[in-house]
């Protein structure tokens, strides 16, 4: 099998002739090995070390026209001599502005990692800008595109699987205001916020139409925000479970259409809605945060869905070539049964990780994750 067959078995249930290798690996990853970001430095890195890359990063979506009055402004407001710096985002419409602000470089060996100091939204008048903008994003959607998506699909190849970013309504409206803002905004405005909420569905349906519409045949819903953030059951049955729900229904109704759903944290009591919905895929069962294990998630959800975890990423960083062999031989007794397996990290891949480790991960699923 190509590495993209193997991969694609797997996220259908089935199974492959070994268990896919997909770690993942992002910019911070890619910058540290090579010196370089972008979607071509994560690929390389992956043939480095003979894993599978499955973020494609190729947009599908919709054209959005906008009226007179939107500008985007990005300045750079300040360079400490440690190697920080504080950038400064302005979105000015024709309603107002908001500004959000960040702080990058606070870690010298890890310069990819950026921290929010402050979000685009702040308070209640700021929600009703954001209502005003997304009304107008709204009216001015136009016509499908994929063309990005193609682009990459051209790149990858059999050796990688281009899987799209499928919008998030609710989780978009978090990383305008915060993780934990926005679940106090829940009590003291939630009318409000709904409103937004029914906006930001509206167009997240144009894009999953133009997903159905392309040829790209895996989508994912990162809602690692919402799920990270610890809400409840409840609150992500109203919140974010319809979402959920109308990607998995639009894709299982269109053939060769598979979605899935990027999470970390505490995901236990979350699991059955996952199922129920119908989703293809969940990732990523992640230890240090998380609430239910490989081995559980497998024999409780093996099933009606393909599961994807849970190498510890702390091992990469910080544990021996043996270390990380053990690892992924527990991963391997824990998930690989019956196929509908692919071993990935329980979060993304750290910084200063050991390539022999990466390697290693390989190495053992070559020697043992065989079904043939």
């Amino acid at each position: 099998m190509t590495p993209k067959q193997r991969f694609m078995t797997a996220v259908r249930g089935g199974t492959p002739d070994m268990v896919p290798v997909s770690p993942l690996i992002h910019n911070r990853y890619a910058y540290a090995v090579l010196g370089r970001t972008g979607l071509e430095a994560m690929f390389q890195v992956h043939r480095m070390i003979g894993s599978i890359h499955h973020r494609g990063n190729g947009w599908v979506g919709v054209r959005i026209h906008m009226p007179d009055g939107y500008r985007e402004q990005t300045a750079e407001l300040a360079r400490n001599p440690d190697g920080r710096t504080t950038r400064e985002t302005m979105w000015h419409t024709p309603y107002g502005a908001l500004r959000s602000r960040e702080v990058w470089g606070a870690i010298p060996h890890d310069p990819q990692v950026g921290k929010t100091i402050e979000y685009h939204i702040k308070g209640e008048d700021d929600w009703r800008l954001y209502r005003r903008v997304l009304e107008d994003r709204l009216a001015g959607i136009g016509e499908l595109t994929w063309e990005d998506y193609e682009r990459v699909a051209r790149m990858f190849g059999e050796d990688a699987v281009a899987a799209v970013n499928l919008p998030t309504p609710f989780v978009n409206m978090m990383m305008q205001r915060g993780m934990q803002q926005i679940l106090t905004d829940l009590y003291d405005c939630p009318a409000l916020l709904d409103s937004i909420l029914d906006l930001e569905r509206q167009i997240a349906r144009k894009q999953l139409q133009a997903f159905i519409a392309s040829p790209c045949e895996i989508g994912f819903q990162d809602i690692c925000w919402a799920t990270g953030a610890g809400m409840g059951p409840k609150l992500f049955q109203r919140w974010c479970l319809p979402e959920v729900a109308m990607a998995a229904e639009m894709a299982r109704a269109a053939p060769g259409k598979l979605v899935g759903l990027y999470t970390l944290g505490r995901i236990r009591d979350l699991m059955p809605m996952f199922a129920d919905a119908g989703v293809h895929f969940v990732e990523t069962f992640e230890q240090n945060q998380g609430d239910i294990s490989l081995a559980e998630a497998k024999r409780l959800y093996g099933k009606r869905m393909c599961i994807m975890g849970n190498f510890d990423p702390t091992i990469l960083a910080f544990g021996s070539v043996a270390q990380a062999r053990a690892e992924t031989l527990r991963c391997l007794r824990e998930g690989m049964e019956g196929g509908g397996y692919v071993l990935i990290t329980g979060d993304e891949v750290p910084a200063d990780t050991k390539l022999d480790n990466l390697k290693v991960m390989v190495e053992t699923v070559e020697a043992h994750g065989r079904y043939q």
